[in-house]
């Protein structure tokens, strides 16, 4: 089996965890409000900013330089998307990171120190899905603030990326020449597994701001029936 799809396949479980999240499931039922949003994009710029900075660092790692294409970094769009939000909808930042955006940082920092390596399964969980499911949520967010163009959601567009499914078949192709194996190849997947996980406890911690930002009536109207 390919590495690809051994990660697809081998992630299929957590992937869905993560999208059960009532906030994913909020997000889509244009529950969103621009303040908890606002945190959402703060706790992704932390994440994204030691990410890539440790990609950078070891992006002439033989395995990591295979998959080392700065026109996904998310830093600056990211920086962007708040400014836009502070200023038109006037929200604010927490001003220190949340225990779930610190346990993400804290476990990929470890990761790099041991075997910075399996940052590539870092980069494909967030990339490949900002790449993919980002693009429907990106259509959402702009129709439940009124966004206008590309206002707001510059952490969705990747300016330098021509053709972005192609892109994403070459990203894979990749993948399936990284010199791993069967060892490394279990810890790949483990770590990608890992990912998800942060990921889903993430959008846990913003489903409680969303909670007491919009308010408990509002929140249940949000939830699946039954």
């Amino acid at each position: 089996m390919s590495i690809a799809m051994m990660l697809r396949e081998g992630t299929a479980d957590k992937h869905q965890e993560t999208e059960k999240v009532p906030y994913i499931r909020a997000i889509f039922r244009g529950g969103l409000d621009t303040q908890t949003y606002t945190y959402q994009l703060e706790s992704l710029l932390a994440v994204y900013t030691v990410m890539e900075e440790l990609y950078r660092q070891n992006k002439d790692n033989p395995i990591l330089s295979k998959l080392y294409f700065p026109a996904l970094f998310r830093e600056n769009s990211l920086k962007e998307d708040i400014a836009t939000f502070q200023k038109k909808f006037g929200t604010k930042l927490r001003g220190s990171i949340s225990k779930a955006t610190q346990n993400y940082i804290d476990h990929i920092q470890n990761i790099a120190k041991t075997k910075p390596e399996l940052l590539v399964a870092q980069a494909y969980v967030r990339y490949l899905g900002d790449l993919s499911g980002g693009q429907s949520i990106k259509k959402v967010v702009a129709k439940t603030f009124e966004l206008e163009g590309n206002e707001g959601t510059a952490f969705y567009e990747f300016p330098e990326i021509e053709d972005l499914m192609a892109f994403k078949g070459i990203y894979r192709q990749n993948l399936d020449t990284l010199p791993l194996n069967d060892t490394q190849k279990a810890e790949l997947l483990a770590e990608a597994n890992a990912t998800f996980d942060l990921n889903k406890f993430l959008f846990i911690e913003l489903d409680s701001d969303l909670k007491e930002n919009i308010g408990m009536d509002r929140y249940q109207t949000l939830l699946p029936a039954g």
